[in-house]
């Protein structure tokens, strides 16, 4: 089974990018990896830009959206990732909070109206924690410019807030085909690990082309499980 990332598309796909770009310039590492394998990563991506895309001409259809509210359901959308982003670096390994208070891997519900209460979710967030944000290079015009997009919307009609199987169906589609990139992402930065481990200080600029130490992010790792309280010992 593949490893599903539990981060946005967009991390996913820009690091994919680099090192896609990585491996092509790199070819030494194919002999560590099946046949075409640096290709059909390269396909992946492509790939998943027309999920995305495909996901939100239904999106959009399911509440006849404007050409105007597309393009400000873009932006709310990059607004709601810049929040994410920064509260990951704010509130490391927290991850009841992130999940919570700022929607952190919450995406199974893709209608508008969905999407709209999730916003007003990190939102709010994004005001109680506003100082410790700042500290990780957020400003007031991010708040505002959030809030803004936000309020094009105004209330979600309930036309808009039905979900339809045809988003539901280009969802499922991106997060399969995220999960397979991911896996591939992950495959060829062990072979690029293997071709050029970090005991050689020469390695350094190689392997940062591959973002090894770099990606996955390092908040996504999955909280260790607590230990087993010890049973208590008996009174004699």
């Amino acid at each position: 089974m593949n490893h599903r990332p539990h981060f946005p598309v967009s991390t996913l796909t820009y690091n994919g990018n680099l090192i896609s770009t990585a491996a092509q310039a790199h070819p030494e590492i194919a002999m560590r990896l099946p046949a075409n394998y640096i290709s059909d990563t390269s396909t992946l991506l492509g790939k998943i830009t027309a999920d995305v895309a495909g996901q939100k001409n239904a999106r959009g259809k399911l509440g006849n959206l404007t050409t105007v509210q597309s393009a400000n359901l873009d932006m709310l959308l990059h607004c709601m990732n810049q929040a994410r982003q920064t509260a990951r670096l704010a509130f490391p390994g927290q991850t009841v909070k992130l999940h919570q208070e700022f929607q952190m891997g919450v995406h199974d519900k893709n209608d508008l109206g969905s999407i709209l209460n999730r916003a007003d979710i990190i939102i709010a967030s994004v005001q109680s924690n506003l100082a410790a944000l700042k500290l990780k290079g957020w400003t007031d015009a991010e708040t505002t410019a959030f809030t803004t997009a936000r309020q094009t919307f105004g209330t979600a009609t309930p036309a808009q807030q039905t979900a339809k199987g045809g988003a539901k169906d280009s969802t499922t589609t991106k997060n399969t085909d995220a999960a397979a990139l991911y896996e591939n992402l992950l495959t060829i930065q062990n072979a690029a690990d293997l071709q050029w481990p970090a005991t050689d200080p020469a390695n350094a600029g190689v392997r940062d082309e591959f973002r090894l130490n770099t990606f996955p992010p390092a908040s996504t790792t999955a909280p260790a499980a607590p230990a087993a309280t010890p049973p208590a010992t008996p009174h004699p």
